[in-house]
């Protein structure tokens, strides 16, 4: 097992490409995906952002929304998952090419057991969600039989007290809304189920009401002194992106 108390791990970590690259894969994505589904009508906002490759793999039924897929390696997988309201970029999660508050959702699926720098992924997420823009982050209990793991499959992952990711949040000025475990294949969550859920919302600091602000009509995300340039190679686009 591999907890850190250290946020930045000294050597970069290689991120599965699927849920199918580890064992049990399926089964987490499923689960995930169950959990998630009552809270995705509280998203009210247009832009929906998805960082990494597992986070992309997990559907959510959010019609008349644009979905940003983030993934610093493009796969076949990936463009698959793509339909007309979807955007794909490769980037790194620790430097994404969007403006400030232009996100109103954004999935972080067990990212950070296999992110290098975790604090500044959160600090990215947090520069990126607009004012009372929701959080959905999942990560691997270390609780659960995972703690006697050093791998996945093929891959090294972190492992972190859910304690600490919530101090984290809490330091970037995020309300946790619920914190839950969740099991796999039909069984009931305990403390020892290997998926921990954490839904949070960003706050005010201090908490105000803005009444001037403004949602933005057209997806503005991408940021024009960006390397990363709006106009893409067809392979990261949508076939069917006008």
């Amino acid at each position: 097992m591999i907890i850190n108390w250290q946020a930045k791990a000294k050597h970069p970590l290689s991120s599965p490409i699927s849920w199918q690259q580890l064992p049990q894969g399926e089964a987490y994505c499923n689960a995930l995906q169950k959990a998630l589904s009552p809270w995705l009508s509280k998203i009210l906002g247009y832009q929906i952002l998805k960082l990494g490759a597992l986070s992309a793999e997990v559907i959510t039924e959010l019609p008349m929304r644009h979905q940003i897929l983030v993934s610093e390696k493009i796969s076949p997988n990936l463009t698959a998952l793509l339909t007309a309201n979807d955007t794909l970029l490769q980037a790194k999660s620790t430097a994404l090419p969007l403006v400030q508050k232009e996100i109103s959702a954004c999935f972080l699926i067990n990212t950070l057991n296999f992110a290098q720098d975790p604090h500044q992924i959160l600090r990215e997420i947090h520069r990126v969600l607009e004012d009372d823009g929701w959080l959905f982050l999942s990560l691997f209990n270390p609780l659960s039989p995972l703690i006697f793991k050093r791998k996945l499959g093929n891959f090294p992952f972190r492992q972190y007290p859910t304690w600490r990711i919530i101090d984290w949040l809490a330091l970037l000025h995020f309300d946790i809304v619920e914190r839950k475990n969740i099991a796999i294949k039909h069984q009931h969550a305990t403390m020892f189920s290997p998926l921990t859920l954490i839904i949070a919302q960003k706050r005010h600091t201090p908490l105000t009401l803005n009444t001037e602000k403004e949602r933005s009509k057209t997806p503005t995300f991408l940021q024009p002194a960006e390397a990363f340039q709006e106009e893409m190679p067809d392979y990261h686009r949508s076939p069917h992106a006008k």
